[in-house]
């Protein structure tokens, strides 16, 4: 099987406290409280292990708390290599409420230096063979330039690497310069991308074949409840979702991008892979907290979805 590999640059322990009724400036009780071993990358490979496909982490672990973080992914099957940090791992804290939208609260605290993100790439450099998939999801760290978090990603093109970027760290000319195989950005990170307002599905599919044009071989929207967008080489399409009541949303654009890995790693056709995509990413929003999807959910929703060519 194809080797899969996620790097986690900025991981998080997610908290998520359900509450009757949630209201702002007033004392709040949670009747629940959950915490997950977090960040974009992690929550790929938590995705792929819950359906049976191996996938080995590579995160940056601050060392002050990085003990009970490797036990939450042990107890996950999550296959990982460390790579020990100064610092804390950061927390968010996702607020649900009974009713109505959650609320997040993303702390921006950790930070990086280049040093040890040329070590991570000299490790990720022997594990890369022509084909690899490697995913880079989430933010960059504070300590790493945008210069230096380029030349670390196109050096794992240079060795063979698929890379798929989930990330609004960069703007379109980056995204020109660095050629990923895929990118998945949501409603909001293609408008940041194409440095316009973007306003409905047209606009979306034009600005999604405008980046393919440019050198992307995937460009892979995702919509929330209104699905996903796809242009690529064999096909241009919008993705229809069942509608659904979510009890949450965190990490469902990570496990649509896992559905398509899945899809992908898998041999399946190209309308199959995003029928993948679109199904372990509505699943995802069936689970509390950022658990992952389950694999007999995604099954069933795999036959709502339609592909609108």
């Amino acid at each position: 099987m194809t080797r899969i590999i996620t790097i986690t640059l900025n991981p998080a322990f997610d908290i998520h406290y359900h509450v009757p009724q949630f209201a702002v400036g007033k004392e709040n009780y949670s009747t629940n409280r959950t915490v997950d071993a977090g960040g974009k990358g992690v929550n790929i490979s938590r995705a792929l292990a819950a359906s049976g496909v191996p996938s080995l982490a590579l995160i940056a672990m601050g060392s002050e708390n990085g003990r009970d973080f490797c036990t939450m992914l042990e107890q996950d099957d999550i296959e990982y290599v460390p790579i020990r940090c100064e610092g804390s791992i950061r927390y968010n804290v996702t607020i649900h409420p009974s009713s109505g939208p959650e609320t997040r609260i993303s702390q921006d605290s950790f930070q990086l230096t280049a040093d040890k993100l040329e070590e991570i790439r000299e490790k990720l450099i022997d594990l890369i063979e022509p084909g690899t998939l490697v995913a880079f999801a989430g933010r960059v760290p504070k300590g790493i330039s945008l210069p230096t978090i380029k030349s670390f990603l196109q050096s794992l093109k240079d060795a063979g690497a698929l890379l798929l970027l989930d990330t609004n760290t960069f703007l379109l000319d980056d995204i020109i310069d660095i050629k990923p195989w895929l990118i998945k950005p949501n409603e909001y990170e293609i408008e940041l991308l194409m440095g316009r307002e973007i306003s409905d599905l047209s606009e979306i599919k034009a600005a999604a074949d405008e980046i393919h044009r440019s050198g992307v071989d995937n460009v892979l929207v995702s919509l929330g409840g209104q699905g996903m967008v796809y242009v690529g080489h064999e096909l241009s399409c919008r993705v229809a979702v069942p509608q659904i009541t979510p009890l949450s949303t965190v990490g469902a654009g990570d496990s649509t991008l896992a559905g398509y890995i899945f899809g992908y790693v898998k041999g399946m056709s190209q309308i199959d892979t995003l029928k993948s995509a679109a199904a372990f990413g509505t699943a995802a929003c069936l689970s509390h907290g950022t658990k992952p999807p389950k694999p007999e959910v995604i099954v069933e929703l795999r036959e709502e979805i339609t592909v609108l060519v």
